[in-house]
Protein backbone atom coordinates (compact mmCIF):
# COMPACT_ATOMS: atom_id res chain seq x y z
CA UNK A 1 0.00 0.00 0.00
CA UNK A 2 2.54 2.45 1.11
CA UNK A 3 4.21 2.07 -2.35
CA UNK A 4 1.09 2.97 -3.90
CA UNK A 5 0.45 5.73 -2.28
CA UNK A 6 3.93 7.21 -3.13
CA UNK A 7 3.27 6.72 -6.81
CA UNK A 8 -0.05 8.36 -6.30
CA UNK A 9 1.53 10.68 -4.79
CA UNK A 10 4.01 11.34 -7.30
CA UNK A 11 1.94 11.85 -9.89
CA UNK A 12 -0.60 13.90 -8.62
CA UNK A 13 2.15 16.24 -7.81
CA UNK A 14 3.67 16.35 -11.06
CA UNK A 15 0.43 17.68 -11.99
CA UNK A 16 -0.46 20.21 -9.27
CA UNK A 17 3.27 21.17 -9.02
CA UNK A 18 3.08 22.22 -12.99
CA UNK A 19 -0.68 24.08 -12.54
CA UNK A 20 1.22 25.65 -9.72
CA UNK A 21 3.96 26.55 -12.01
CA UNK A 22 2.34 27.79 -14.71
CA UNK A 23 0.13 29.94 -12.40
CA UNK A 24 2.83 31.63 -10.94
CA UNK A 25 5.09 31.88 -14.09
CA UNK A 26 1.62 34.18 -15.51
CA UNK A 27 0.72 35.93 -12.93
CA UNK A 28 2.87 35.77 -9.25
CA UNK A 29 6.77 35.88 -11.14
CA UNK A 30 5.97 39.28 -13.22
CA UNK A 31 5.16 41.17 -9.97
CA UNK A 32 8.28 39.68 -8.31
CA UNK A 33 10.28 40.47 -11.27
CA UNK A 34 8.83 43.83 -11.33
CA UNK A 35 10.04 44.60 -7.52
CA UNK A 36 13.47 43.30 -8.35
CA UNK A 37 14.05 45.74 -10.12
CA UNK A 38 14.30 48.66 -7.34
CA UNK A 39 15.87 46.03 -4.93
CA UNK A 40 19.08 45.72 -7.77
CA UNK A 41 18.21 49.26 -8.34
CA UNK A 42 18.44 50.44 -4.69
CA UNK A 43 22.54 51.85 -3.41
CA UNK A 44 23.93 49.35 -1.13
CA UNK A 45 22.94 50.00 2.30
CA UNK A 46 23.99 49.12 5.56
CA UNK A 47 21.47 50.10 8.01
CA UNK A 48 21.90 49.85 11.90
CA UNK A 49 18.74 48.38 13.74
CA UNK A 50 17.80 49.03 17.32
CA UNK A 51 18.95 46.07 18.65
CA UNK A 52 22.60 46.61 17.23
CA UNK A 53 22.38 44.48 14.06
CA UNK A 54 23.13 45.32 10.52
CA UNK A 55 21.31 44.41 7.41
CA UNK A 56 22.38 44.79 3.96
CA UNK A 57 21.85 42.82 1.08
CA UNK A 58 24.73 40.19 0.33
CA UNK A 59 25.45 40.67 -3.25
CA UNK A 60 27.56 37.46 -3.25
CA UNK A 61 24.89 34.91 -2.12
CA UNK A 62 23.95 32.33 -4.65
CA UNK A 63 20.59 32.12 -6.48
CA UNK A 64 19.67 30.71 -9.59
CA UNK A 65 20.05 32.75 -13.39
CA UNK A 66 17.00 34.58 -14.72
CA UNK A 67 15.64 32.51 -17.24
CA UNK A 68 15.13 28.65 -17.79
CA UNK A 69 17.49 28.07 -14.15
CA UNK A 70 15.24 30.03 -12.15
CA UNK A 71 12.11 28.92 -13.75
CA UNK A 72 13.12 24.78 -13.21
CA UNK A 73 14.44 25.52 -9.53
CA UNK A 74 10.36 27.09 -8.98
CA UNK A 75 9.11 23.66 -10.38
CA UNK A 76 10.90 21.57 -9.37
CA UNK A 77 10.06 23.12 -5.66
CA UNK A 78 6.39 22.93 -6.52
CA UNK A 79 6.57 19.71 -7.27
CA UNK A 80 8.95 18.59 -4.39
CA UNK A 81 6.10 20.44 -2.26
CA UNK A 82 3.00 19.11 -3.91
CA UNK A 83 4.39 15.32 -3.20
CA UNK A 84 5.43 15.99 0.16
CA UNK A 85 1.26 17.27 0.94
CA UNK A 86 -0.13 15.22 -1.41
CA UNK A 87 1.27 12.45 1.19
CA UNK A 88 0.13 14.02 3.76
CA UNK A 89 -3.68 14.24 2.59
CA UNK A 90 -3.48 10.52 1.82
CA UNK A 91 -2.88 9.55 5.10
CA UNK A 92 -5.12 11.56 6.42
CA UNK A 93 -8.05 10.88 4.26
CA UNK A 94 -7.47 7.02 4.84
CA UNK A 95 -7.50 8.03 8.89
CA UNK A 96 -10.63 9.81 7.96
CA UNK A 97 -12.34 6.79 6.47
CA UNK A 98 -10.99 4.29 8.76
CA UNK A 99 -11.89 6.43 11.97
CA UNK A 100 -14.40 8.63 10.83
CA UNK A 101 -16.28 6.47 8.09
CA UNK A 102 -15.61 9.48 5.90
CA UNK A 103 -16.02 8.11 1.85
CA UNK A 104 -12.96 9.52 -0.56
CA UNK A 105 -13.97 10.76 -3.28
CA UNK A 106 -13.02 13.88 -5.57
CA UNK A 107 -15.94 15.83 -4.16
CA UNK A 108 -14.42 15.45 -0.75
CA UNK A 109 -11.05 15.89 -1.81
CA UNK A 110 -12.39 19.59 -2.70
CA UNK A 111 -12.87 20.02 0.90
CA UNK A 112 -9.89 18.43 1.59
CA UNK A 113 -8.02 20.87 -0.49
CA UNK A 114 -9.90 24.08 1.15
CA UNK A 115 -8.72 22.36 4.80
CA UNK A 116 -5.02 22.35 3.44
CA UNK A 117 -5.76 25.93 1.68
CA UNK A 118 -6.79 27.54 4.87
CA UNK A 119 -4.30 26.17 6.94
CA UNK A 120 -1.37 26.26 4.90
CA UNK A 121 -1.77 29.80 3.32
CA UNK A 122 -4.55 31.82 4.33
CA UNK A 123 -4.52 31.91 8.08
CA UNK A 124 -0.81 32.11 8.31
CA UNK A 125 -1.11 34.74 5.32
CA UNK A 126 -3.24 37.10 7.64
CA UNK A 127 -0.54 37.33 10.17
CA UNK A 128 2.41 37.39 7.71
CA UNK A 129 1.33 38.63 4.23
CA UNK A 130 3.07 37.77 1.09
CA UNK A 131 6.05 39.62 0.66
CA UNK A 132 7.97 41.12 -2.26
CA UNK A 133 11.55 42.12 -2.61
CA UNK A 134 12.93 45.83 -0.74
CA UNK A 135 9.68 45.23 1.39
CA UNK A 136 10.91 45.20 5.50
CA UNK A 137 9.99 42.31 7.48
CA UNK A 138 10.86 40.98 10.82
CA UNK A 139 13.31 38.37 11.77
CA UNK A 140 13.12 35.28 9.48
CA UNK A 141 12.81 32.99 12.53
CA UNK A 142 10.80 34.63 14.26
CA UNK A 143 8.57 34.78 10.94
CA UNK A 144 9.29 30.72 10.56
CA UNK A 145 8.59 29.90 14.10
CA UNK A 146 4.64 32.06 13.75
CA UNK A 147 4.40 29.98 10.33
CA UNK A 148 4.11 26.77 12.07
CA UNK A 149 2.28 27.55 14.88
CA UNK A 150 -0.46 29.12 12.78
CA UNK A 151 -0.49 25.83 10.28
CA UNK A 152 -0.23 23.23 13.38
CA UNK A 153 -3.31 25.15 15.06
CA UNK A 154 -5.29 25.45 12.02
CA UNK A 155 -4.79 22.25 11.56
CA UNK A 156 -5.74 21.00 14.81
CA UNK A 157 -8.78 23.22 14.48
CA UNK A 158 -10.25 22.07 11.55
CA UNK A 159 -9.72 18.35 12.60
CA UNK A 160 -11.86 19.34 16.01
CA UNK A 161 -14.51 20.50 13.83
CA UNK A 162 -15.10 17.32 11.46
CA UNK A 163 -13.59 14.50 14.21
CA UNK A 164 -14.25 15.51 17.84
CA UNK A 165 -17.98 14.62 18.78
CA UNK A 166 -20.39 17.59 20.29
CA UNK A 167 -19.10 20.19 22.63
CA UNK A 168 -15.36 18.79 22.55
CA UNK A 169 -15.59 20.90 19.06
CA UNK A 170 -15.08 23.95 21.21
CA UNK A 171 -11.58 23.37 21.43
CA UNK A 172 -11.35 24.04 18.08
CA UNK A 173 -12.04 27.90 19.18
CA UNK A 174 -8.76 27.57 21.49
CA UNK A 175 -6.59 26.27 18.89
CA UNK A 176 -7.49 29.05 16.47
CA UNK A 177 -6.83 31.77 19.09
CA UNK A 178 -3.20 30.57 19.57
CA UNK A 179 -1.54 32.31 17.19
CA UNK A 180 -3.13 35.67 17.85
CA UNK A 181 -3.13 35.45 21.37
CA UNK A 182 1.37 34.91 21.01
CA UNK A 183 1.15 37.44 18.52
CA UNK A 184 2.80 37.66 14.61
CA UNK A 185 5.92 39.53 14.58
CA UNK A 186 6.26 42.34 13.40
CA UNK A 187 9.54 44.68 11.53
CA UNK A 188 10.19 47.64 13.56
CA UNK A 189 9.21 49.34 10.13
CA UNK A 190 6.47 48.50 7.50
CA UNK A 191 6.67 49.21 4.31
CA UNK A 192 9.42 50.08 1.89
CA UNK A 193 12.42 52.03 2.97
CA UNK A 194 13.05 53.05 -1.12
CA UNK A 195 14.38 56.75 -1.06
CA UNK A 196 12.08 57.40 -3.74
CA UNK A 197 8.66 58.04 -3.13
CA UNK A 198 7.49 57.48 -6.75
CA UNK A 199 9.28 54.09 -6.53
CA UNK A 200 7.40 53.12 -3.04
CA UNK A 201 4.19 54.14 -4.47
CA UNK A 202 4.67 51.69 -7.29
CA UNK A 203 5.98 48.61 -4.89
CA UNK A 204 2.89 49.57 -2.31
CA UNK A 205 1.26 48.76 -5.65
CA UNK A 206 3.30 45.57 -6.53
CA UNK A 207 2.63 44.49 -3.02
CA UNK A 208 -1.54 44.68 -3.27
CA UNK A 209 -1.18 42.79 -6.94
CA UNK A 210 1.10 40.24 -5.19
CA UNK A 211 -1.05 39.16 -2.41
CA UNK A 212 -4.05 38.51 -4.81
CA UNK A 213 -1.96 36.69 -7.17
CA UNK A 214 -0.55 34.36 -4.45
CA UNK A 215 -3.92 34.11 -2.96
CA UNK A 216 -5.63 32.63 -6.46
CA UNK A 217 -2.64 30.59 -7.19
CA UNK A 218 -2.81 28.42 -4.45
CA UNK A 219 -6.07 28.20 -3.97
CA UNK A 220 -5.48 26.58 -7.34
CA UNK A 221 -3.33 24.86 -6.41
CA UNK A 222 -4.66 23.23 -3.21
CA UNK A 223 -8.23 22.60 -4.95
CA UNK A 224 -6.17 20.68 -7.72
CA UNK A 225 -3.88 18.82 -5.48
CA UNK A 226 -7.15 17.87 -2.97
CA UNK A 227 -9.43 16.66 -6.14
CA UNK A 228 -6.69 14.71 -7.57
CA UNK A 229 -5.41 12.84 -4.67
CA UNK A 230 -8.25 11.94 -3.55
CA UNK A 231 -9.60 10.89 -7.43
CA UNK A 232 -6.32 9.23 -7.52
CA UNK A 233 -6.63 7.41 -3.98
CA UNK A 234 -9.77 6.26 -4.87
CA UNK A 235 -8.79 4.43 -8.26
CA UNK A 236 -5.18 3.40 -7.85
CA UNK A 237 -4.84 2.78 -3.81
CA UNK A 238 -6.51 -0.94 -2.80
CA UNK A 239 -6.77 -0.56 0.92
Amino acid sequence: MFRSMVLTALGVALVAGLVLSAVQALHVSPIIYAAEVFEIAEPEVVAAQNDGHTHSHNEEAWSPADGMERTGYTVLSNVLSAFGFAMILLAAMFMARDKAQLNISWLAGLGWGLAGYLTFFVVPALGLSPEIPSMEAAALEGRQAWWVLAVVATGLAIASLVFLPGMAKVAAVIFVAAPWVVGAPQPEVHGFLHPDAQAVATLEDLQSQFIYATAVANGLFWLTLGGLTAYAAKRFIKA
